[in-house]
């Protein structure tokens, strides 16, 4: 991950910088081993880094959406870079009109006794770490593919770690780093699988070519759950984790802690961008707060327990609850 060497930061900052952010930004870059091509990189990342301990700073005194908020390793990308990451706003408006594959009539679960008052899939060993999507609006991918890994793990008992760059390369409905949707990514996984990440390795850019290779990884069908709590809680513990998409915040790229809360006017008037993500589980903190446990792909140095985020449950806070995702493989 690194790249080029420079002189010493210290120096290259100037002693016009605030020794405070200096010190941390040089403690930074040792902990995520940042480097930089030249001076001029250098402090453009500074400023940027040193613009988002501010920012994070105010938000930790506001108790903003009642998280807490910290640096990670996206804290030297500017705003624009990070926009790239997620999907245009209108992305997923329509999903459930114009979808084609996903089905709407999931199948029910028979119990004789409510569902448990907290759940995790990571207990099972069927959820596949946090990876890293970069610079690149691959959400759709990532998301896809977490939800194949589970499902296929439950149903046959057997981890797989799959390749996003299968969908990135070959799924040509969809627009690779310019952003996709789970209705096109699940029918193409339904025809012609996905290869391991092994032998399709993640670059965070669309190949020249399509390169499937050895085992491929299919799903059965996909369903559009009721969107609500509880249709959501019954799939999750009785098939598998479910596929969700949000409207992001900026704040959101700052958490570190405790359960994300965003009102339904930031909901309306601060979003960036749109994304994708797994539910694996849901909980209730100490104090009463109800969350969903959610698994990220912006590496595992965001967010808590190496890449998660615990979002508010049962408010369908920035459209979490909307349009729910099962499948079965």
């Amino acid at each position: 991950m690194a790249q080029q060497r420079h002189s010493e930061p210290e120096t290259a900052l100037g002693p016009e910088d605030s020794m405070e952010y200096t010190e941390r930004f040089v403690e930074f870059m040792r902990k995520f081993e940042k480097g930089y091509s030249d001076n001029r990189e250098l402090l453009k990342r500074f400023k940027t880094y040193e613009k988002h301990m501010r920012e994070i700073a105010e938000l930790n005194r506001n108790n903003a959406h009642g998280a807490s908020y910290g640096e990670n390793e996206l804290s030297d990308w500017t705003d624009e870079e990070f926009q790239k990451s997620l999907l245009p706003k209108s992305f997923y408006k329509t999903l459930r009109e114009k979808a084609t594959f996903i089905r709407t009539d999931p199948p029910k679960l028979e119990r004789s006794m409510p569902p448990p008052p907290s759940f995790d899939w990571r207990t099972k060993n069927v959820i596949s770490p946090v990876k890293a999507q970069g610079k690149c609006g691959s959400c759709w991918a990532f998301a896809a593919t977490a939800t194949v890994e589970a499902a296929w793990a439950i149903a046959h008992k057997e981890m797989r770690n799959l390749s996003e760059q299968t969908l990135l390369d070959c799924d040509l409905e969809d627009n690779a780093c310019d952003g996709g949707d789970e209705d096109k990514a699940f029918r193409f996984i339904h025809r012609h699988g996905l290869a391991y990440a092994a032998d399709l390795p993640y670059v965070a850019h669309r190949q020249n070519t399509c390169s499937i290779t050895g085992k491929v990884t299919k799903i059965d069908v996909a369903y559009f759950l009721h969107p609500d709590e509880q249709s959501m809680i019954d799939w999750l513990v009785g098939f598998g984790p479910v596929n969700i998409g949000i409207a992001v915040t900026q704040d959101m790229r700052a958490y570190k802690g405790g359960v994300f809360t965003p009102s339904a006017e930031d909901c309306k008037t601060k979003v960036i961008g749109l994304h994708s993500l797994l539910i694996t589980g849901y909980g209730t903190s100490e104090s009463g707060e109800k969350y969903w446990i959610v698994k990220n792909s912006w590496g595992n140095t965001w967010g808590v327990e190496h890449g998660y985020i615990y979002f508010a449950r049962g408010i369908n806070a920035c459209g979490i609850e909307a349009e729910p995702i099962g499948i079965l493989a």
